[in-house]
């Protein structure tokens, strides 16, 4: 993560402890100043009338966690979300240790459905037979139509060793049942290997430390004579801001990686940190599950014209999420900031767009494998000049 600016994205947040008094307003928050002063004048009347006329009792908890989860839903923003003390705890735990408890899927929308978009080798998803592309109908019985994707998320995690059921479609195809175990996962970030003189850096998530790791596998393959690189970051749901940047400066000589923009402070615009790992031939994969983090990578490389994009579209995740913990124990997840392609493109729309579109997932790496090969022909006629 950044010194100064601690921030991830999509894969893990990271925590920060701020003053909760604004957002754990409970129910008292009108009472403290007088009602015609209270922006929440509203939110007070209606807990007053609920308290002395609702025909069953209210629960304090459930109605300020309902109010906060509100408050959220007003922002009309997908990623903000609100944690309960449990969830909150199995964020932190997966922060400090990089592991989690579940399945190994990574989750996208599809209208009103969720979509399987990546699954992590070696899971219990994997191991039963789910595919990315599958559509997730329900889980427990629960239908996620209208659902958050996190809060899908919540539903499919829990605690090592305890089932869950998924229903999902495929294709065309009729509804399939799944009880998946969940277990304890570790987050993977890196697998490589050489095909002749091409190396092939699969770069699985940004988690702490994967850039230097990266950094030293490109140093180990070039001196294995690898002449140009493919990095793979399909499936790859990002992780650390900070990691993307190492990520990016192993193949960026100096310059802009990426720009991160907050409500009312000045632009913050982060540059590639030397030297370079690498100035071979460079194709870099990517697919609708390539989000945020491996989003600012492919972005750097691509307005830079360090090397080609091969693939689909990207997942279009182009804002940055804070989670700040509550009193109570909960915590909530808020969009506070967008970043920027270093041409000035914002990711959230369009996402990344391959120069080079191939579909086919099992052809996108040996048309990777092609372009690259054709990289390689001409670099000596390019060093010539």
């Amino acid at each position: 993560m950044f010194k100064r600016h601690s921030t991830k994205i999509l894969a893990g947040f990271a925590a920060l402890a701020i003053s909760t008094a604004f957002f754990v307003f409970g129910f008292t928050l009108g009472r403290s100043r007088s009602p015609e002063s209270s922006r929440y004048q509203v939110l007070d009347e209606a807990q007053t009338r609920i308290d002395s006329m609702a025909l069953t009792e209210p629960d304090d908890k459930r109605l300020m966690q309902g109010a906060v989860k509100g408050m959220l839903q007003g922002l009309d923003d997908p990623h903000s979300l609100y944690y309960t003390p449990r969830a909150y705890r199995a964020l932190g735990e997966e922060l400090l240790t990089g592991q989690f408890s579940g399945v190994g899927v990574w989750l996208n929308r599809s209208g009103e459905l969720t979509k399987i978009v990546s699954v992590l080798p070696n899971t219990p998803a994997a191991d039963a037979g789910i595919e990315p592309g599958d559509l997730i109908t329900a889980v427990e019985g629960k239908p996620v139509a209208g659902l958050e994707l996190d809060e899908v998320g919540q539903l499919i995690a829990g605690r090592a060793g305890t089932d869950v059921v998924i229903k999902v479609v495929r294709g065309a195809g009729a509804p399939r049942e799944f009880t998946l175990s969940r277990k304890k996962l570790e987050l993977p970030s890196i697998s490589t290997n050489m095909n002749d003189d091409v190396g092939i850096l699969n770069l699985l998530s940004f988690t702490g430390g994967v850039g230097d790791k990266l950094r030293n596998a490109v140093a180990t393959m070039q001196g294995q004579g690898a002449k140009g690189f493919i990095l793979d970051l399909r499936g790859n749901p990002g992780g650390s801001l900070d990691e993307a940047v190492q990520v990016a400066s192993v193949f960026l000589e100096g310059g802009t990686v990426v720009a991160y923009r907050e409500r009312g402070k000045p632009e913050v615009v982060y540059q590639a940190r030397g030297p370079v790992g690498t100035k071979l031939p460079l194709v870099v994969l990517v697919d609708e599950g390539s989000a945020s983090a491996s989003e600012i990578v492919a972005g750097a490389i691509q307005d830079r014209q360090r090397g080609l994009i091969v693939g689909t579209e990207t997942y279009k995740k182009g804002s940055v999420q804070r989670v700040v913990g509550l009193s109570d124990g909960s915590a909530i997840k808020l969009t506070v900031a967008s970043y920027y392609t270093p041409s000035g493109r914002g990711i959230g729309e369009h996402g990344v767009l391959p120069d080079v579109e191939v579909a086919n997932r099992a052809k996108q790496l040996p048309k990777a494998t092609e372009i690259l090969s054709g990289m390689l022909v001409e670099a000596p006629t390019k060093a010539a000049r």
